[in-house]
């Protein structure tokens, strides 16, 4: 079995690890949070993580940053979307 020294080793290295991961998962959440070309970035790279990010804003109340993005890149999305907007 491990002992005491390698279990301590392995913890830190763990716990530097998870550290480092959520530091990276806070920096692209900003990064996107200020960004709307890194959105549009994301959304032609990775959608899934953009997918994810519009979600999490929608939950905290932020609801324009998809119908936002949508009108500035030209993109059609459902009649949901944009409730603003009366059709003639």
């Amino acid at each position: 079995m491990w002992g005491a020294e390698a279990l301590w080793r392995f913890s830190k290295y763990l716990i530097a690890a998870e550290i480092a991961a959520f530091g990276g998962a806070y920096y692209v959440w900003h990064k996107m949070n200020i960004s709307q070309d890194y959105r549009k970035h994301m959304h032609e790279n990775h959608p899934y993580v953009l997918e994810l990010f519009y979600r999490t804003a929608e939950m905290a109340q932020i609801k324009d940053a998809r119908p936002n993005d949508y009108r500035a890149w030209g993109i059609l999305g459902n009649a949901d979307i944009d409730t603003n907007t009366k059709s003639s």
